[in-house]
């Protein structure tokens, strides 16, 4: 007979929860609010709070609260090896401080595992769970009220910007926000068809219509194959299955016909104003009503209870999954040889007149993007490029004028960047959050325990398919979701930690400051650049020196503070010591094409036309493609293309 705890423990337990729950769902929305926290500097602020926390926490003895088991290792190990291997890669790097943000970035990633880890234990990793799913939620809704309700939030700066019509708000980028929509869609179904109350079921299934109509405003292709292998994931991971293919289906009807109403409102389906945006709210409110009843008739009549015969049961997924084989056989015969063509077609899609024509089409540049990755990785199989450094690789190599900064994979990209140790580092990661999200699932015996589960594994999939082809893993905001899921899986597969000794708890607070401290000099430099530019862009000249200066202390190895220096030198008219800072930045990024590009209009001022000629020279010999390279000069390529 179990006894229950007494009523101070109980406080203590619901109080924990509830803290569990709100600092998940509320430092999720932070991030995600802040454009994704994409920003170096709002990323390396984060971490440095987050580490000096941890130091704190583990100094006091208030954390670990539990012990990992064994994939909680295997991902722990796998992030600081990673770690440790692109800072590592500092030896051979053409970049020391992009290098050094890769190495930030991971530390950044290392932290949210590590704090969720070891700060939840049996009774709140649960609650940390429903916080993401409310997050992602939440984040998911506001995202289709600025789309349908321009006014109601804060800006699509990027859409903006690119006058895209694509939804980009509010992480910035409208692949990023087409993944987070495919996990939302899977933790929600997941809460729908495995909560107790039913209010939170139908709450949870109104969420999915919003999701997948997001993921259409999007038009990314990435989410639609990130939320069909969620939801693959979440059925075979689900306890109420039955439960969760009603509702599903209840979600699917209601999303179509939200796309349908989408699809008959061109001012939303083009980004162009809010024509009709209350006739496709009427649709998501009436599925949000139907949910509510679905949610709650699911609950009453026992539909968690359905279960089909085992051996029937057997024989329905073997015959759904030949006839799923047979069909994508078939697919593959048919369409395959068109499909790989439109793959390697770079041209890109017009969405002028429909935008859904994306849906239709693999075109696009990451065949070519992907192709050059594969190139640079065969220069160094074992070091790669360095960390952070594939945008020089991409500019000597492409084969168009797109500016790219990422290989758009994070398979592929440790593989140029950083051979293939940091590949099989990449894949041991994902290796241990599988094994991590499997033994949690094996473990639940709780039905509402085995549904958190199986919404957090599903959504982790999403993610890791969707980091496959898109540059995920450095939108802070979507990878930070999907590692506070993987640390609530390895919290609930860990056992209570019994407290540390001193030298232990030095020890890890050390470590913890040293990660902290080693976010600093790129915050600081960063910032110090900026505030030069606002100083400059006002005409306060000497400010803006004097910021410039203060980036060059914090970050002496790093290219960017002496170029800011050097462009303010040059609004001077200093042009002697504008060309010496460039010589200094060259030396710290010898294949950055905008360093001397920037020489040769410097030395060109100072009278020197044949240093600028030089110069031009080196910069359309590291950029080839370039748009700055219209014109021939002195002996320049004459197939220099015209960038207008």
């Amino acid at each position: 007979m179990s006894v229950s705890p007494p009523r101070e423990d109980r406080r203590a337990i619901l109080a924990g929860q509830a803290a569990a729950f709100l600092l998940t769902f509320g430092g999720i929305v932070l991030l995600a609010l802040e454009q994704g926290a994409y920003d170096v500097v709002v990323r390396q602020q984060v971490a440095v709070v987050l580490w000096w926390l941890l130091a704190l926490a583990f100094l006091a003895g208030l954390l670990p609260r539990t012990r990992p088991a064994t994939p909680g290792w295997v991902v722990i190990g796998a992030l600081l090896l990673l770690g440790g291997w692109t800072a590592l890669s500092l030896l051979w790097t053409s970049d020391d401080a992009r290098t050094l943000i890769e190495v930030a970035r991971v530390a950044m990633h290392l932290g949210v595992v590590v704090l969720v880890a070891t700060a939840l234990d049996r009774h709140t990793w649960r609650p940390a769970i429903a916080g993401a799913a409310a997050a992602a939620a939440f984040i998911t809704l506001a995202a289709l009220s600025r789309r349908l309700f321009p006014g109601t939030f804060g800006e699509d700066v990027i859409a903006q910007a690119f006058g895209s019509n694509r939804l980009s708000y509010p992480l910035g980028y409208w692949n990023a926000v087409g993944a987070w929509a495919g996990m939302t869609s899977a933790l929600c179904l997941a809460w729908s068809a495995h909560a107790r109350f039913w209010l939170w079921r139908g709450a949870a299934l109104a969420v999915v219509p919003a999701a997948i109509t997001v993921s259409y405003l999007t038009y990314s292709r990435a989410s639609l194959g990130g939320t069909a292998l969620g939801l693959l994931v979440l059925f075979c991971a689900s306890r109420n299955r039955v439960t969760l293919t009603v509702h599903a289906a209840v979600a699917a009807v209601f999303g179509v016909l939200s796309i349908r109403a989408v699809r008959n409102a061109p001012e939303i389906a083009q980004a162009t104003g809010d024509a009709d945006a209350g006739r496709i709210a009427v649709v998501l409110v009436a599925g949000a009503v139907v949910a509510l009843a679905v949610g709650a008739g699911t609950r009453k009549f026992g539909a968690d209870g359905w279960r089909l015969d085992p051996r029937r049961g057997r024989i329905a997924f073997v015959a759904a999954g030949t006839a799923a084989v047979i069909a994508l056989a078939g697919a593959a015969v048919v369409v395959g040889p068109d499909a790989w063509d439109q793959f390697k077609d770079t041209s890109s899609t017009r969405s002028d007149l429909d935008p859904s024509q994306r849906l239709r089409s693999l075109n696009g540049s990451r065949y070519a993007i992907w192709s050059a990755t594969l190139k640079s990785a065969q220069d160094d199989l074992v070091t790669g490029s360095g960390a952070g450094t594939f945008e020089f690789s991409w500019n000597m190599r492409a084969t168009s004028d797109e500016f790219v900064r990422d290989a758009h994979s994070l398979y592929l990209e440790p593989l140029a960047e950083q051979g293939i140790p940091g590949l099989l580092l990449v894949v041991v990661l994902v290796g241990g959050a599988a094994y991590a999200f499997v033994l949690a699932l094996v473990r639940a015996n709780d039905p509402v325990d085995r549904g958190a589960l199986a919404g957090a594994t599903a959504a982790g999939a999403a993610f890791f398919f969707g980091a496959g082809v898109d540059w995920l893993w450095e939108s802070t905001a979507v990878a930070v979701l999907a590692l506070v899921l993987l640390g609530a899986a390895i919290a609930a597969t860990g056992k209570t930690a019994a407290t540390m000794r001193w030298p232990l708890r030095i020890g890890l607070a050390i470590a913890a400051i040293v990660l902290a401290l080693l976010q600093l000099p790129g915050l600081v430099s960063t910032s110090e650049i900026r505030k030069s530019q606002e100083s400059f862009a006002a005409q306060d000249i000497p400010a803006a020196l004097a910021h410039a200066n203060d980036a060059i202390e914090t970050e002496p190895w790093a290219a960017a503070p002496y170029v800011q220096r050097a462009l303010v030198r040059e609004q001077s008219g200093a042009y002697g010591a504008a060309a010496a800072d460039l010589r200094r930045a060259a030396a710290r990024s010898p294949d950055d094409w905008r360093i001397p590009l920037v020489t040769a209009r410097v030395l060109a001022r100072e009278g020197d036309p044949a240093g600028a000629i030089r110069a031009y020279r080196r910069a359309q010999a590291l950029r080839p493609r370039g748009k700055f390279f219209e014109q021939p000069v002195s002996g320049a390529s004459p197939t220099a293309r015209s960038e207008g």
